[in-house]
């Protein structure tokens, strides 16, 4: 299992545009991603999951993955999450 952590750079946070394009580009990612915030786990790949973390701009979350190309699954969503837009 790998985990990075990062600050979230979207002035709209994780709400549900952002969210949803999250969602399906961890579908495309080769194994399960995570994104913790202020002690809550989300998976990558579920909108609900995903907006409960509440993440606001300038959270800090933490990515992880578990399974065959977890690093280069976390370094491709903490990329997609550096550029993502609200």
């Amino acid at each position: 299992m790998i985990e990075r952590k990062m600050i979230l750079k979207n002035k709209t946070g994780l709400h549900a545009r952002p969210a949803s394009d999250v969602v399906a580009y961890a579908k495309q990612l080769p194994c399960k991603v995570y994104i913790s915030h202020n002690g809550k786990k989300a998976a990558a790949d579920s909108i609900l999951q995903l907006l409960t973390l509440g993440a606001k701009e300038g959270s800090e979350l933490i990515l992880s993955a578990d399974g065959e190309g977890d690093k280069h699954s976390v370094e491709k969503l903490e990329a997609f999450l550096n550029i993502l837009e609200g």
